[in-house]
């Protein structure tokens, strides 16, 4: 075989190896598996707003007051006690109900201006019985305290010690004689929650009484008071 025929034959086969070779490469090589994208983390989202509580359902409580009266000598009529019960309906920003109360008030009548020397008429309560309806309206909110305003119609039956007498079949007795006044009670508070639905209840009521069977005029008086109220 003449020496270029051989370069050339040799030359082929080369180029004929080199191609199968790549293709038998290329028919063996796996490209990698590309890895998992994990997605971008979410933006940290905003805590909720928190529950305002409407509540709805029953209200009740008790509180004691200091009544003290307004436009008179208290060297008389002495600072006293309130006990109010009352209970209603509570619809969140509001509630209906009613209270019912009695109060006493010391009236110290060695104190009245040109007593006789010799006249000693001593000490005794003026006593109040009432009952009210109320309209109460507050604010629920995130916070401990819920304030609230109020307003009654107050019916009232006063006594200083007047008495008379009654009698049945048997025998007669001596009886208190309570007369009526109508009034009106505006009050102001707020309440402390303590656990669940118990909170105390601290306020100031500012009350006045027409004329009726009992005064012969308007009076006013203002009661400062703590209680437990249950929402």
């Amino acid at each position: 075989m003449k020496p270029g025929v051989s370069v050339a034959l040799f030359g082929v086969m080369t180029m004929a190896w080199a191609l199968g070779a790549a293709e038998v490469a290329a028919q063996g090589y796996s490209y990698p598996t590309p890895l998992p994208q994990n997605p971008p983390p979410a933006p940290p989202s905003e805590p909720p707003p928190p529950k305002v509580s409407e509540h709805r359902g029953l209200q009740g409580g008790v509180t004691i007051g200091v009544p003290i009266w307004l436009d008179i000598d208290r060297d008389i009529v002495r600072p006293g006690a309130d006990l109010q019960f009352f209970g209603g309906y509570d619809i969140g920003y509001a509630m209906f109900g009613l209270n019912l109360g009695v109060s006493w008030n010391p009236i110290n009548l060695n104190r009245v201006p040109n007593l006789p020397p010799n006249l000693d008429p001593g000490r005794d309560p003026l006593t109040r019985l009432y009952f009210a309806p109320e309209v109460r309206v507050q604010l629920p909110n995130p916070t401990p305290l819920l304030p609230y305003l109020a307003a009654t119609f107050d019916v009232n039956w006063w006594r200083f010690r007047e008495t008379t007498v009654a009698c049945n079949v048997w025998y007669c007795t001596s009886v208190a004689v309570f007369r009526f006044t109508p009034g009106f009670t505006a009050k102001a508070g707020i309440a402390l929650r303590l656990r669940g639905g118990k909170h105390i209840d601290l306020g100031l009521k500012y009350s006045l009484t027409g004329p009726g069977d009992f005064f012969n005029r308007r009076e006013q008086w203002i009661t400062p008071y703590v209680g437990f109220l249950i929402r």
